[in-house]
């Protein structure tokens, strides 16, 4: 009996919180308040990374990766990967990842949609680029 109880007080919740849901929309805002200073260090890294992840690999990686923090948490092509320092990142894993005929990156648009005193997260987009400035 108690667990009958206890199944539906939580069959309850559920559906209060399946109503909350639905009266939502499907967007989400997020408050934040960064000063000048912190946004423009900000756009400097980005800056840095994109600029600095180009061929030749060998000349450009370590000054990408100064952009990164590690131990880095990478997420990409549906992956989580955690990288513990720079020494994981040579070359030749770039090299195994990216397009043959890849030169560079550019970004497409840069937003920071959430950012602490610790912390920020800007959502990007970026485009792939050949030698000749093709996609």
């Amino acid at each position: 009996m108690k667990q009958l109880i206890i199944i539906l007080c939580l069959f309850g919740l559920m559906q209060d919180g399946i109503s909350q849901l639905s009266a939502h929309t499907n967007t989400t805002t997020i408050e934040y308040t960064i000063s000048v200073e912190d946004s423009t260090a900000i756009w400097a890294v980005l800056d840095s990374f994109i600029v600095n992840f180009r061929q030749p690999l060998e000349v450009y990686i370590k000054r990408h990766l100064q952009t990164y923090l590690f131990p880095h948490v990478r997420i990409a092509s549906g992956t989580v990967t955690i990288i513990p320092n720079a020494d994981s990142m040579p070359v030749n894993y770039w090299q195994a990842r990216m397009p043959k005929e890849w030169d560079h990156s550019e970004w497409l648009s840069r937003k920071i949609i959430q950012a602490s005193l610790l912390k920020v997260h800007v959502a990007v987009i970026f485009r792939r680029f050949k030698k000749d400035n093709t996609i």
